[in-house]
C-alpha cells in the first residue's frame, strides 16, 4: 500500500487582495467564524500524541472533552490496530476506543514524533490518508478534523533534522490537500501558535522546543472555538 502510494494533488499559492502570498496548506483551512461556546466541546475527542496528551493534562477549559492521547503515536499505529498506552498507562487500540463512543466530531494530530529525521515522508502521508478512511468508515456520522503539524522553535533541528518549518510546510501542504480529498476540515493551528517568522511562539514553547506550555494550549483552545 505504501509503495504504490500516489501524491495528493498540490494546492498552488495564490496573491491574496493585499498583495501578499499566502502558504499552501493556508488556503486550504478552514476559515474564522464566530466563537462556539467551549461545552460544544462535550462530545468531542481528540486523537493524537503527545502534543494532545497536555491538552488532556492541562487546565484548557475543555473539561467535556475526551481523549484518545498516546505518546509518540502516529498514524501507522492507527492503521494497524496497535495496542497504544494513555497517560494513565492503560493500554487500548485506539480505532477500537473511538468506535465505541461514536462522538459528533474528532480532532486529529498526530506526525510530530515519526517526522523527526529528515528523510521521505510518503509513508507517513500514506498512512494518514488510510487512518482517515479507515476512521470515516467507522465513525459515519463524525465530523472529522485534520488539525495541521504544528510549528516548532528553530534549535529544534539540532537534534531532531527533520523538524523545521520549510518542511513541515511541506507537510502540512500534502495534508491540507488530503483532508480535503477525504472530505475532511483542515484546521491551520500555525494561524494560532507561529510567530511572524514560521516558528512556535517562544512563550509557548517548552524547553524542549516543541511540545506547549499551557499559554500555548489556551491559544490553541482559543483557535478551536473560533474555527468550527
Amino acid at each position: 500500500n505504501t509503495i504504490s502510494y500516489t501524491p495528493a494533488r498540490r494546492l498552488s499559492v495564490q496573491t491574496q487582495t493585499d498583495g501578499t502570498t499566502a502558504m499552501d496548506f493556508r488556503l486550504a483551512a478552514q476559515p474564522a467564524s464566530e466563537a462556539v461556546d467551549r461545552s460544544w466541546f462535550s462530545d468531542v475527542w481528540f486523537l493524537g500524541d503527545s502534543l494532545t496528551q497536555g491538552m488532556q493534562m492541562y487546565d484548557t477549559g475543555l473539561p467535556g472533552a475526551m481523549f484518545c492521547a498516546y505518546r509518540g503515536v502516529g498514524p501507522n499505529a492507527i492503521v494497524n490496530g496497535t495496542s497504544c498506552k494513555r497517560a494513565d498507562g492503560v493500554a487500548e487500540v485506539p480505532l477500537d476506543a473511538l468506535t465505541a463512543q461514536q462522538p459528533k466530531a474528532v480532532y486529529l494530530l498526530l506526525g510530530t514524533n515519526v517526522l523527526g529525521t529528515d528523510s521521505d515522508y510518503t509513508s507517513f502521508l500514506t498512512y494518514y490518508r488510510l487512518m482517515l478512511d479507515m476512521i470515516s468508515q467507522a465513525l459515519p456520522n463524525t465530523k472529522i478534523y485534520v488539525q495541521s503539524i504544528t510549528p516548532v522553535r528553530p534549535e529544534v533541528r539540532k537534534k531532531s533534522p527533520g523538524l523545521y518549518k520549510e518542511r513541515l510546510c511541506e507537510i502540512n501542504d500534502a495534508l491540507s490537500a488530503i483532508a480535503l480529498e477525504k472530505g475532511c476540515t483542515f484546521l491551520n493551528l500555525w494561524e494560532a501558535l507561529a510567530d511572524e517568522n514560521g516558528d512556535l511562539i517562544e512563550e509557548y514553547a517548552q524547553p524542549d522546543g516543541y511540545h506547549l506550555l499551557p499559554a500555548g494550549y489556551d491559544a490553541w483552545v482559543d483557535y478551536l472555538c473560533t474555527h468550527t
